[in-house]
């Protein structure tokens, strides 16, 4: 192309100059040949309509190619906006609820029942005698611990029998020795506190246990105990000693 347009600039001047001039064509050095060259390339491409058209359709291509960029700048800022929307949330509180309670019976929601403790002992076995036909579980302390035993007294104080089910509560117990908070260890025993099931005539007492471990130098000197009870909803800290 840049050939072809050479071509005619170069015999516009021929022509120019001859007729201006005669048949007499100017002498010109090499650079001004070129100068005039790439005047007259810029002066035709003016004016030729293939060249316009293309450059038509370039601007075109480059609208078109902008446009995804500029929706995607929309769609960042919206993004934003969201984000920043979002950034104001309702925390909700999760924490368990901790209820106040006088008594482990307030707790168990158990009426016309009062459970008292009464005292602990510390065991390397419980029950102690384990020969008695009447006796099917009995539990050693593991090396290096005892066994404390917390003792309580259950009554129905009411009028009429009194069927007692702490075992369908879904209550877990969990012993607090000197501060330090113990699982209460899972018996078979029939008058386990936490598992306890039983009916009781009007006026009848019973004694109930609940058992952790505790280590042998600790157990010879405990000076404050409490009791833990939790369930999906609650939790409650009962002092004891």
């Amino acid at each position: 192309m840049r050939k072809k347009i050479t071509g005619i600039v170069m015999f516009i001047f021929i022509a120019a100059f001859a007729t201006g001039c005669g048949n007499k064509i100017p002498e010109m050095t090499e650079q001004q040949q070129e100068l005039i060259v790439e005047y007259a390339a810029g002066t035709v491409l003016k004016y030729d309509k293939n060249y316009e058209s293309k450059l038509v359709e370039l601007t075109l291509e480059e609208n078109v190619e902008s446009e995804p960029e500029k929706e995607e700048e929309i769609s960042a800022s919206e993004n934003e906006e969201v984000v920043n929307e979002s950034e104001d949330v309702t925390v909700i509180d999760n924490t368990e609820a901790v209820t106040t309670v006088a008594s482990i019976e307030e707790f168990l929601q158990i009426d016309s029942v009062a459970i008292t403790y009464t005292g602990y002992e510390t065991y390397d076995m419980y029950p102690e005698n384990n020969e008695s036909s009447e006796l099917f579980f009995f539990m050693n302390a593991t090396q290096g611990n005892k066994l404390l035993v917390l003792k309580f007294n259950i009554e129905n104080f009411s009028g009429a029998e009194k069927e007692v089910n702490i075992a369908q509560s879904n209550v877990r117990f969990k012993v607090v020795v000197d501060g330090v908070e113990k699982n209460a260890l899972m018996t078979m025993l029939l008058n386990d506190l936490a598992y306890y099931n039983g009916v009781l005539a009007a006026g009848e007492s019973t004694e109930l246990v609940l058992i952790c471990e505790v280590p042998v130098e600790q157990s010879e000197n405990i000076s404050s105990l409490a009791l833990v009870l939790k369930n999906v909803d609650n939790e409650a800290t009962i002092s004891l000693y």
